[in-house]
């Protein structure tokens, strides 16, 4: 039970009675001490829960008395007990709270010595916070810096009587209660800690950073034809059938990689387990098997509920949707009228969205299916059974007397009617099932990319269509929308039919996109982006590119080994990398395409992929521009936290492979581990925030914010494996990570300038590599963690390969194979 203020200083009351009392005994032990003492003073008085607290915690070699942590399981102060005849005295007039910690250096050698043990303790563990106390004695300070300043020429808070506490006791409350320690109360009443900045990074003296690369015509020219088969529909010429392209791209979802830097049993497991909480709570399958299409998803009736298509974000939900109705030979949508509503590609739409909803679905019969509702003889037939109830009422007594008058106020009648646009939409359906004898389906896509509210209108909306309409409806989300809906939200409600959508293979989708467009180019369809802007590169030129493409993809498994594991999952983003490649202003374009007329081939080479896709637009690397994450990168002027990323995805994917709970760990095991290596909490913190929001690693639940960290567990994902195991190691990432990464070294910072031909970024790379090299020796990684010293090794063969590669012409650095354990 939580201690209150005024508890704690009433019990601390006690206890200075109980200790006067017994005053004279003044030998306790060590062990005795602790329990009369210690315990009561920090359990009772300062309000800690013996629940946070581990006594004699063994980190090996060291075991440390008292270790007390936060509500996160955060190591956050460690305690050194000594026996009561180990104490201080302050010196006459000395200010009685704060002492500089020297003192203690020079006048009471015992606690000198304790106090260094605990600052030893803190050190290893990466906790910022350490005491010693002797049962009536409390000395607390800041133990564990990142200012460069060694914690014993620092000040320390001093009670050197329970007496002193008590007269004190708010300080001694506010310093060293659960709460205080957590607010970091120590730190500030001492004023203790120098906030150093971090040093500039090299980016900064770059004029006009990042700086747009500029690309010559022919690169512009690819540039445009890469989005005319790698983006799909976005912008296919107007003469290619939309049925044509899906037959001729698209690939069953599913499939699991044989490159992937993780086990496949943790691939085996991602893709059915992101569903596991939701298909606690609903009917739920995959949408595909080996076999093709679920064939549950063509029966009929759906019933009266939409369908929900589940699916991660990237992983092919719209063309799944569209290959399904314009595919599909089934009865369900042949001959159907179809009516595809795409929300992530609208503009911000009004507060009436059934309105904009019924508007939409009113113009796409329109376009699609010339059915225009407002045609007379449509309403009429719509109409019918009202028009003639019309005639049988008081305005039919004048229909031959006086047939103007009955024609107006049939008009306003059907007018009237109109304007209940739901109504007379379902009554339009109604009309083209039954009169027509043709199915309605309606599809709501991407509606996931919308807020929560946006998402649980539509699907209201939806809800009623499928509950009230002869139409069937399907909405298309991701799965922890569907899951925190399901839970607390609008499909609570509602018994929805719902399937989930798997990736397919990242290799198998590149060469459909990429044999398509060379069909399209040997075919000589004419090739224009949009109503002006066409390609006038030679088709010839045109079919070698892609073919050059194509071979590349075909014969160097180091580019789909890229591909899979650095998309994780997100198939969008696997096609946004290779078109990042196609006319790029980093590649000699015309180079390729002279070594390929001259010898029937040319290779792509990883590091020409990885300098394209790590740039993009510009000229320089910027982290806000680039998919690229800079692992190098710092919270802190600490040269250690350089290889906190690498450490921590490392020991991630080692407990990845011994796991029982198919990769995940609890986020106290990640602290521990990161602490015991000196890391403090809030370094931790900053870097599992940025390798979540990157995906470099994943959370459990995909219930909360993606940097929430009160989320129990974690585990690495395809994209952190592989940085750690491939991308760290080559000198094109270093090449483009040394401008983004601050040098905390004066002397090394002065070596590191701004670098232009290859042979000034292979020196300069090769000084950044030695800089790494003294920050990895300031620390300690521990046994059976990440080794810098072997990526460094590898990153200079491959500066070496590189130097030798400029005066033979090159062109393909071979990675060692990457093989997962199983």
């Amino acid at each position: 039970m939580a201690v209150t203020f005024e508890q704690g200083q009433s019990n601390l009351r006690s206890l200075v009675d109980w200790y006067k009392s017994n005053v004279d005994e003044k030998n306790r032990n060590e062990a005795t001490t602790r329990l009369q003492l210690i315990d009561r003073l920090f359990f009772e008085c300062l309000g800690w829960d013996t629940g946070d607290c581990k006594s004699e915690e063994n980190i090996r070699p060291t075991i440390t008395d008292y270790t007390f942590f936060s509500a996160g399981g955060l190591r956050v102060l460690i305690l050194e007990a000594k026996r009561e005849g180990i104490y201080f005295e302050l010196p006459v007039g000395q200010q009685r709270s704060k002492v500089r910690i020297r003192y203690f250096m020079e006048h009471a050698k015992d606690v000198a010595e304790a106090i260094n043990q605990a600052a030893e303790y803190c050190q290893k563990r990466g906790t910022q916070f350490g005491a010693v106390s002797n049962g009536h004695q409390v000395i607390a300070f800041v133990a564990s810096r990142n200012d460069g300043r060694p914690p014993l020429e620092g000040t320390a808070l001093v009670f050197d009587s329970l007496d002193a506490m008590l007269a004190d006791f708010l300080l001694a409350w506010q310093c060293l209660s659960p709460k205080g320690i957590a607010e970091r109360r120590l730190s500030n009443e001492l004023q203790d800690t120098t906030v150093i900045p971090l040093p500039d990074k090299l980016s900064v003296v770059i004029p006009n950073y990042p700086r747009y690369r500029l690309r010559n015509a022919l690169q512009t020219d690819l540039q445009i034809l890469s989005s005319l088969f790698i983006e799909g529909f976005a912008s296919m010429p107007e003469a290619i059938d939309p049925s044509r392209v899906l037959k001729e791209t698209y690939c069953e979802s599913g499939a699991l990689s044989q490159y992937a830097a993780v086990s496949k049993e943790l691939l085996r497991t991602r893709y059915s387990e992101q569903f596991q909480e939701a298909a606690q709570l609903s009917y739920m399958e995959p949408a595909t098997s080996k076999k093709g299409t679920n064939p549950l998803l063509s029966e009929q009736p759906w019933g009266k509920a939409p369908i929900i298509l589940i699916g991660e974000r990237g992983v092919g939900k719209t063309t799944f949707i569209k290959h399904l109705y314009l595919t599909d030979d089934t009865d369900a949508f042949k001959n159907a009228v179809v009516i595809y509503l795409d929300f992530g590609s609208l503009p911000n739409i009004s507060e009436d969205l059934n309105k904009y909803i019924y508007d939409e679905v009113e113009r796409k019969l329109l376009d699609g299916y010339d059915i225009n509702i407002n045609d007379r003889n449509f309403v009429y037939g719509v109409l019918n059974k009202e028009v003639q109830g019309f005639e049988k009422g008081l305005w039919g007594d004048i229909k031959e007397s006086n047939p103007q008058v009955y024609r107006e106020k049939r008009a306003e009648f059907i007018s009237e009617k109109q304007r209940d646009k739901e109504r007379y939409l379902q009554a339009c359906i109604s009309h083209i099932v039954i009169g027509r004898r043709r199915k309605v389906v309606i599809f709501l896509d991407n509606v996931d990319q919308r807020d929560d509210v946006f998402q649980e209108k539509v699907f209201l909306i939806g809800q009623s269509m499928a509950a009230n309409w002869p139409i069937n409806v399907f909405v298309s989300i991701r799965p922890e929308t569907f899951y925190r809906s399901r839970v607390s939200g609008t499909f609570s409600a509602y018994h929805a039919r719902a399937f989930t959508i798997s990736p397919p293979r990242v290799d198998a989708v590149v060469m459909k996109r990429l044999n398509f467009g060379l069909n399209l180019l040997q075919e000589g369809t004419p090739l224009r982006l949009g109503q002006s802007i066409e390609i006038h590169v030679a088709t010839d030129d045109l079919q070698n590119y892609v073919k050059i493409l194509i071979y590349s993809f075909e014969q160097n498994r180091w580019l789909i080994e890229f591909l899979e594991n650095m998309c994780g999952g997100n198939i969008r983003l696997a096609l946004d990398f290779v078109q990042a490649f196609i006319g790029s202003g980093h590649v000699n374009t015309k180079e390729m395409l002279t070594i390929f007329r001259e010898t029937g081939f040319y290779t792509v080479a990883l590091h020409q992929f990885l300098r394209a896709v790590t740039y993009g637009d510009y000229e320089d690397y910027s982290p806000n521009m680039s998919e690229i994450v800079n692992l190098f990168d710092i919270s802190t002027p600490d040269p250690r936290e350089h290889f906190l990323s690498a450490v921590l995805l490392d020991r991630l994917d080692r407990w990845s492979r011994t796991s029982q709970t198919s990769g995940f760990v609890s986020i106290s095991d990640v602290y521990t581990f990161l602490q015991s290596l000196g890391y403090q909490p809030s370094q931790v913190r900053w870097h599992l925030e940025r390798l979540l929001r990157r995906n470099l690693i994943e959370q459990a639940s995909k219930t909360r914010d993606i940097t929430d960290l009160r989320v129990p567990f974690l585990r690495i994902t395809s994209v952190g494996a592989y940085y750690v195991k491939r991308l760290i190691s080559m000198f094109a990432y270093v090449d483009a990570m040394v401008v983004d990464t601050p040098i905390t070294d004066a002397a090394w910072r002065t070596k590191i300038a701004q670098a232009y031909g290859v042979k000034e970024r292979l020196n300069r790379a090769e000084v950044f590599v030695n800089y790494l090299d003294s920050a990895w020796q300031q620390g300690d990684s521990g046994a059976n963690a990440f080794d810098w010293k072997v990526a460094s090794s590898l990153i200079r063969r491959d500066i070496q390969y590189v130097n030798g590669k400029a005066a033979t012409k090159e062109h393909e650095t071979i990675p060692p194979p990457l093989v997962p354990d199983e």
